[in-house]
C-alpha cells in the first residue's frame, strides 16, 4: 500500500533558518540547549528556574498547521517528524485532498467532502492519523476506528496531532463526531486532537487510549520538544492521554459519552489559551490501577522501567481526568469522574462542577461567548469525582474552582492539594451544596514540590543522556524532621467559601516549610455551611505509604507535640525518593508549625458552624451574624497566642 503523506511542513527557506538539530516531541536526539517549552508540569518561570525553561513561544511558522512549533518538521530534512501526517482521509476547505490522503486504508460505510458515516478504519501502524479536518466543516457518524499499535513514542507526537485518529486545525475547522467507538494503543497515540481556534464536539462517542511502552532512552522532561510521557513532579504516570486540545480559543464539546485512558490523562488542555471544554452527561475514567499491568512502561534499562506499583491506585490509573492551563474554562455537568490521583490539574484555569436537570438546555460556549452547541438533558444528574488519592491540585498561575448542586467527591487522601511558593500560584475555590468525602485533610496548603525537587538536572549531570536542562532531576531530597523555621510571605493568598453543606476535613496551611515563601489561607463558613474538622498554620514533610495510612486511619490530623512528630518523622518521613515512587509527591503529614508566613485565618458568616474536631491554630477568627464555634472539653483552640477550649465562640466573643 502506497503511503500518502501530508507536507503541511516548512519552506525550504524557513528550514534553512531552522536550527539543524531541533527535534519533535518523543525524538531521542538532543533540543536546542535553551528553547523554550511550556505547559503540562511546567513553569512561567525564566528558563533554569525552579519549573522548568519558561513558556512556548506559539507562534506557528510558515506552511505549518496547528500552533505548536516546538517540535521538528521535515522528517526528511531535519530529523523531527511531528508535521509529517499520514492520514487516511484529509479534508479541507476545498474538499477532500485525494494526493495527501490514503483512502485505502477506509473501509465500509460512505465519505464525501462533508460527512463520513458507517466507516471502519483498523490501523496498526505507529504514527498514522485517521481522519483530519483543516478550516472546514465535517461530521463522522456511526463509524468505528481501532489504532491499536506499538508506537514507542518516537513517531508519534500528541502536541502535534501526529498519530491521533482524530485531528481538528483552524478556527474554521468544526469536527462533529457521532455515535461512534475509538480505540487506541500505543504512546501518544490519541482518539482525538483539537487545535488553533477549532471546535471539536463528540456525541454518545466511546472513546478508550491505553498508552504503551516507552523507548528505552526517554527521559522524563516538561520539554514538548520532546515530552511523550507526563512530569513525575505531577505524581502521575503513564503514557496515554485520551484527548488533547490547544492552541488560542479552541473547542471541545463531549455529551452523552464514555471517554477513558490507560495512565495519565483522559481530557487533556496543554499549549494554548482561552480553551473552552464543555463535558455534559460523560464518564472520565482512568483504567489502569497497576499503570504497568497492560504493558511495561519503559523498555528494559530506561529510567523508569523499573518504576514500583502505585499503591494509592487502588481503583484506577494514575493521572488525572483533566488538566486546567492557560486561562482554559472547563465545565462537568452531570458527568462522573474516576481517577487515580486527581479530578483536574490546575495551572491557571477555571472549572466548574455541577448539575444538569432534564428537559433543561445547555449552552456550550466558546472563548468568545458564542454558543457552539446547544445539549438537551434527558435525566436529572449530578457531577460525581471518584479518586483514590487527591480530589484536586493547583500548582501554577491564577485558578478558580467552583463545585456546586449536589456534586460528590470522594477522594481517599486530600480533597484540595495547593501547591505554592512559585510559579504565582494562587486560587479561588467556592463549594456550594456539595458533598466531600476524604481521607481526613480538606485543604492541604504546602511547598510546591515542582520547586523543592529542584527543576532540571545539570548539563554534566552524569546521567544526562537526553539533554540534561531539559530533563527533570530524577530524585527529590529534603531534610530531616520538621522544620520551624521562619519564612518570608509571599503576595499569593488562597481563598476558600464553602456554603449549604456538611463539610469533613483538616484545613492546613505548610506552605513556607521547605525554603519557599508562605502564603495565606482565607477560608470563609457561609450559608448552611458546617464544618467538622482542625485548622492549623503547620509545617510538612513529605511521608511513605504507610505514613499516609496510618495519618488516615488516626483522622489526618497534624501533630501538636513535637516529641510525637520526630518519632513520626523517625518512621516514616521519605529524605529520598525517586522517580519511580512518583506517586510520593503531594503526600505529606503535618505538624503545628506557625513560620510567619503561612496564616490561617477563618471567618464564619450567618450561621455557620464550626466544629473544632482537634488541636488548632490560626492567625484570626472573625464570627458574625448566628455563626458560632464549638470547641469540646478535650480540644483546644488558639487564636493570635490566645487559647480557647470547651467553650462555644459567638459573635462579639473575640
Amino acid at each position: 500500500m502506497k503511503r500518502k503523506k501530508v507536507a503541511l511542513l516548512l519552506t525550504g527557506m524557513m528550514i534553512a533558518a531552522m536550527t539543524a538539530s531541533m527535534v519533535g516531541c518523543g525524538s531521542s536526539e538532543v533540543a536546542p540547549a535553551g528553547s523554550s517549552a511550556g505547559g503540562e508540569g511546567v513553569s512561567a518561570e525564566a528558563e533554569g528556574g525552579p519549573g522548568g525553561p519558561g513558556e512556548m513561544d506559539k507562534t506557528p511558522v510558515e506552511g505549518q498547521i496547528g500552533s505548536w512549533n516546538g517540535g521538528g518538521t521535515d522528517a526528511s530534512t531535519i530529523g523531527g517528524n511531528d508535521y509529517d501526517y499520514d492520514a487516511a482521509l484529509f479534508v479541507t476547505a476545498e474538499g477532500i485532498d485525494e494526493a495527501e490522503s490514503s483512502t485505502d486504508r477506509i473501509s465500509g460505510g460512505s465519505y464525501d467532502a462533508s460527512v463520513a458515516e458507517g466507516i471502519t478504519i483498523e490501523d496498526s501502524e505507529s504514527g498514522d492519523n485517521g481522519v483530519m479536518v483543516v478550516d472546514t466543516e465535517y461530521t463522522i457518524k456511526n463509524s468505528i476506528f481501532n489504532f491499536l499499535t506499538n508506537a514507542d513514542g518516537t513517531d508519534t507526537c500528541d502536541f502535534s496531532g501526529k498519530g491521533t485518529v482524530l485531528a481538528a486545525f483552524g478556527e474554521n475547522a468544526k469536527l462533529t463526531v457521532e455515535d461512534s467507538e475509538i480505540h487506541t494503543s500505543g504512546v501518544a497515540t490519541m482518539p482525538v486532537f483539537a487545535d488553533s481556534g477549532s471546535v471539536v464536539s463528540l456525541h454518545n462517542v466511546t472513546l478508550q487510549s491505553d498508552g504503551g511502552t516507552l523507548y528505552k532512552d526517554y527521559l522524563n522532561t516538561p520539554d514538548q520538544q520532546l515530552m511523550v510521557a507526563p512530569p513525575w513532579i505531577l505524581g502521575i504516570m503513564g503514557t496515554a492521554r485520551g484527548t488533547n486540545m490547544e492552541g488560542d480559543d479552541t473547542t471541545t464539546n463531549v455529551t452523552d459519552s464514555e471517554t477513558s485512558a490507560g495512565a495519565w490523562a483522559v481530557l487533556s488542555t496543554d499549549a494554548g489559551s482561552n480553551m473552552y471544554l464543555n463535558v455534559y452527561n460523560t464518564s472520565l475514567t482512568l483504567n489502569n490501577q497497576d499503570e504497568s499491568a497492560a504493558a511495561a512502561l519503559q523498555a528494559d534499562g530506561g529510567q523508569i522501567s523499573e518504576t514500583l506499583d502505585n499503591p494509592y491506585t487502588e481503583n484506577y490509573g494514575s493521572g488525572y481526568g483533566t488538566y486546567a492551563i492557560g486561562n482554559a474554562v472547563e465545565t462537568f455537568a452531570g458527568s462522573e469522574l474516576n481517577v487515580g490521583t486527581y479530578a483536574t490539574i490546575f495551572t491557571g484555569g477555571t472549572a466548574t462542577y455541577t448539575d444538569i436537570k432534564a428537559g433543561e438546555t445547555y449552552d456550550l460556549k466558546n472563548s468568545a461567548g458564542e454558543t457552539t452547541e446547544t445539549y438537551e438533558a434527558q435525566e436529572d444528574k449530578n457531577t460525581v469525582i471518584n479518586s483514590d488519592t487527591f480530589g484536586f491540585m493547583f500548582h501554577q498561575g491564577e485558578n478558580n474552582i467552583a463545585i456546586e448542586n449536589g456534586t460528590e467527591v470522594n477522594s481517599a487522601y486530600t480533597t484540595f492539594l495547593v501547591k505554592t511558593g512559585s510559579s504565582d500560584e494562587t486560587m479561588t475555590a467556592t463549594v456550594d451544596d456539595s458533598a466531600i468525602k476524604n481521607g481526613g485533610v480538606l485543604i492541604q496548603v504546602m511547598d510546591n514540590d515542582d520547586a523543592t525537587t529542584g527543576g532540571m538536572m545539570d548539563a554534566d549531570d552524569p546521567a544526562n543522556t537526553n539533554g540534561g536542562q531539559m530533563n527533570f532531576k530524577p530524585v527529590h531530597e529534603e531534610s530531616a524532621g520538621f522544620t520551624t523555621d521562619a519564612a518570608e510571605a509571599a503576595e499569593q493568598v488562597q481563598t476558600f467559601t464553602f456554603t449549604n453543606g456538611t463539610y469533613e476535613g483538616n484545613i492546613y496551611n505548610a506552605s513556607g516549610s521547605d525554603g519557599l515563601n508562605g502564603s495565606a489561607l482565607n477560608v470563609t463558613l457561609g450559608e448552611g455551611a458546617v464544618l467538622n474538622g482542625a485548622a492549623a498554620s503547620t509545617s510538612a514533610i513529605h511521608v511513605s505509604y504507610d505514613g499516609s495510612v496510618a495519618l488516615k486511619a488516626d483522622g489526618g490530623y497534624a501533630f501538636d507535640n513535637a516529641d510525637d512528630a520526630a518519632a513520626y518523622a523517625d518512621q516514616y518521613q521519605l529524605t529520598s525518593y525517586s522517580i519511580n515512587e512518583y506517586f510520593n509527591m503531594g503526600q505529606v503529614a503535618n505538624m503545628i508549625n506557625d513560620n510567619g508566613a503561612n496564616a490561617v485565618n477563618m471567618t464564619l458568616e450567618k450561621d455557620a458552624v464550626w466544629n473544632v474536631a482537634a488541636t488548632s491554630a490560626v492567625s484570626s477568627l472573625t464570627i458574625s451574624d448566628d455563626a458560632q464555634v464549638v470547641i469540646p472539653n478535650d480540644v483546644t483552640l488558639t487564636v493570635a497566642g490566645k487559647d480557647y477550649t470547651g467553650t462555644t465562640l459567638k459573635a462579639g466573643d473575640l
